[in-house]
């Protein structure tokens, strides 16, 4: 389990010039042919335009800061904003995002289908309360200035920061300042996962 901090994380330009990516966390497998079996990033978004396409992939976003996005599918657009539940889609649906008020951060999580399945929720607890691992892979982002307790000595969490590697069994306490949501992100591996996979440890993506 560690610590990792937002001002920490490299920044990669899009393509398009329409934002920029900070990966938290991935883990990846040189036998599985592709860049990442899971990853979790934060995007920040300043700039309408498409979403790439991550073919045999689902996805997740939440909106960390700003008024939101609007993501326009084949079928609807769905607003995504600092309020409402994470929204999970197909990685390779055509998605054009709009910027609903000037510059929007966001939380995306991926999972290469049949190798791992996600789950991302927003945690609205104020006071003090415990996140127990009970995923392969658990991952912690914090909304606001949190307090950690469960990892030693007490660690002061910034915002965005993220507790990465939350092993199945393992428990922490967290107490985040007033009305800064927590968002709780869960890695599993699907029952179809090969089995002789040789995975290798998080590293950055290019």
């Amino acid at each position: 389990m560690r610590l990792t901090r937002f001002e920490d994380l490299a920044v990669v330009p899009w393509r398009n010039g329409g934002g920029v990516t900070r990966e938290v966390a991935a883990r990846r497998d040189a036998g599985a042919g592709s860049d990442f079996l899971w990853r979790l990033s934060i995007a920040t978004v300043n700039a309408d335009g498409p979403f790439s396409s991550f073919v045999g992939t689902d996805r997740t976003i939440a909106v960390l800061a700003g008024r939101g996005i609007a993501l326009r599918l084949p079928d609807r657009t769905v607003p995504v904003t600092d309020d409402s539940e994470p929204f999970s889609f197909a990685g390779e649906a055509p998605v054009h995002a709009s910027v609903m008020d000037g510059e929007t951060t966001d939380l995306n999580a991926m999972t290469r289908r049949g190798w791992f399945t996600h789950r991302m929720r927003r945690l609205h607890q104020n006071g003090t309360f415990s996140i127990a691992g009970v995923a392969a892979e658990t991952v912690v982002v914090f909304g606001g200035r949190t307090v950690v307790e469960g990892l030693g000595d007490p660690l002061a969490a910034d915002r965005f920061d993220a507790l990465v590697g939350i092993a199945p069994g393992q428990r922490i306490t967290v107490r985040p300042e007033p009305d800064a949501p927590t968002y709780l992100i869960e890695f599993f591996r699907s029952r179809g996962e090969q089995k002789d996979s040789k995975e290798r440890p998080e590293t950055p993506m290019s």
